[in-house]
């Protein structure tokens, strides 16, 4: 074993295996590897996460026990610990998974290829595990010069997700993040680490759309299964399911103060929900084509949407009445968004322009053109001082612009229907879009940059 890991495996499993778990690592032990197993290492006063989180740092492959059990109550913890091994620039370390019963294999384990122990007397599955321990020993480090520039830019995080990423969205203090899949679940993250802290099970179709409550306490979600869910962020659980649309549920989101949500749908309406009661409020008419993107102003009275009938609408909220419908775009509408005043409100299309919008009087202020955007959902946190416009262009695109004229600094991707936001700052100085800090991107094959 290279002098960087104390252990050679990390035995993760559930409590209720833990007799068969033990004759694995007595097994390993006897053949000379270097194991951490609870038993082994925690002893009486240790703090317990504490003496995990050790041992998965000073671990070169970790073995997770998949069973009924582990799919359980105990499957976020368990798959939190798998992220730095899965993790494709970590090429020091392995991540084995140990079939132990027929439980189905539970979400991104799926793509894995696994130990079958369900015989547990088979030497041939002990002899896979053992040479695969064993081999890992004698791997060599990566070099690091060998890896390209691009796998240094980004951290990437591996959202476990076992299709494509639709949505994500950032807590107000930016520590957590949500991510909405077509794998049909919502999932809450710790920023820093990386880890999965939560899986959102409740929905039937493909998560389209995520919000976080300003208080962080609770998360909204939009679905192809024509409903919008309430979770409760600290437990995971469902608090309220929202019916009422007849198609897919596009946008969600909530107001300020937590108390309402607005959801835009393919049956081209928006509506207006109570968080409380999960009762629908108001239905708002007007839109001849599914609705993309909602989106509230600071003091709840007003709303936008925009739609694939190539228009922006401002909205009453009180009556549900349309103020205001602004014209221009040529192509579907997929996102939108108000200055933090009111004053002012933004819109991204699949005509690949970014307009700035006057909101009292619907004119157009400002056409940014060049964008090539595709389907991608983006939360910005802490800006640092940059103001502008916030355009992501998806998978590590820098844009700027000046004077309405953009520039696309990126790798040549061409996205489908581009999320914008404002910073606080009143400025309309250009477009910036941060590479690294303060960005999280939606992306296919189930992870986000």
């Amino acid at each position: 074993m290279a002098a960087n890991f104390q252990y050679d495996v990390f035995l993760s499993h559930s409590t209720q295996n833990k007799d068969v778990v033990r004759r694995i690592a007595e097994r390993l032990k006897s053949d000379g590897v270097e194991v951490w197993f609870d038993e082994w290492c925690i002893q009486p006063g240790d703090n317990i996460p504490a003496k995990i989180e050790e041992g998965l740092e000073q671990s070169r492959v970790l073995v997770l026990c998949m069973s009924a059990e582990a799919f359980g109550s105990d499957w976020a913890q368990l798959e939190s610990y798998t992220f730095r091994f899965k993790d494709p620039l970590n090429k020091d370390r392995r991540f084995i998974p140990l079939k132990l019963d027929d439980a189905p294999i539970k979400g991104s384990l799926a793509q894995f290829s696994y130990i079958d122990w369900r015989r547990q007397d088979s030497s041939e599955a002990y002899g896979k595990l053992l040479t695969t321990c064993k081999l890992q020993q004698d791997a060599p480090l990566p070099n690091p010069k060998q890896l390209t520039q691009d796998e240094f830019k980004l951290k990437i995080l591996s959202l476990g997700h076992t299709d494509s990423v639709r949505s994500v969205a950032f807590s107000a203090d930016g520590r957590r993040a949500l991510s909405g899949s077509d794998d049909n679940t919502v999932r809450l993250w710790d920023v820093d680490t990386g880890q999965s802290l939560r899986v959102m099970e409740g929905h039937t179709h493909d998560v389209l759309s995520v919000a976080f409550s300003a208080d962080g306490r609770r998360a909204l979600s939009g679905s192809s299964d024509g409903t919008v869910r309430l979770w409760d962020v600290d437990t995971g659980q469902t608090l309220r399911v929202m019916e009422g649309h007849t198609d897919d549920v596009n946008s969600v989101a909530f107001s300020a103060d937590g108390r309402r949500a607005l959801s835009g749908s393919y049956d081209d309406t928006v509506r207006l929900w109570d968080v409380d009661t999960g009762q629908s409020l108001r239905v708002m008419e007007g839109h001849t084509d599914s609705v993309r993107s909602v989106a509230f102003s600071a003091d709840g009275r007003r709303a936008l949407s925009g739609s694939s009938d190539n228009t922006v609408r401002l909205w009453d909220v009180d009556t549900g009445q349309t103020l205001r419908v602004m014209e221009g775009h040529t192509s579907s509408v997929y996102s939108v968004a108000f200055s933090a005043d009111g004053r002012r409100a933004l819109s991204g299309s699949d005509d690949n322009t970014v307009r700035l919008w006057d909101v009292d009087t619907g004119q157009s202020l400002r056409v940014i053109e060049g964008h090539a955007p595709d389907g991608v959902s983006v939360s910005f946190h802490d800006s640092e001082g940059l103001s502008g416009i916030d355009v992501p262009q998806a998978h590590g695109a820098v844009i700027r612009a000046g004077e309405g004229a953009a520039t696309v600094g990126a790798e040549g991707h061409a996205p489908d229907g581009v999320s914008v936001s404002f910073h606080d700052s009143e400025s309309l100085s250009g477009i910036d879009v941060p590479q690294a800090h303060g960005v999280v991107r939606g992306a296919g094959e189930g992870a986000a940059t």
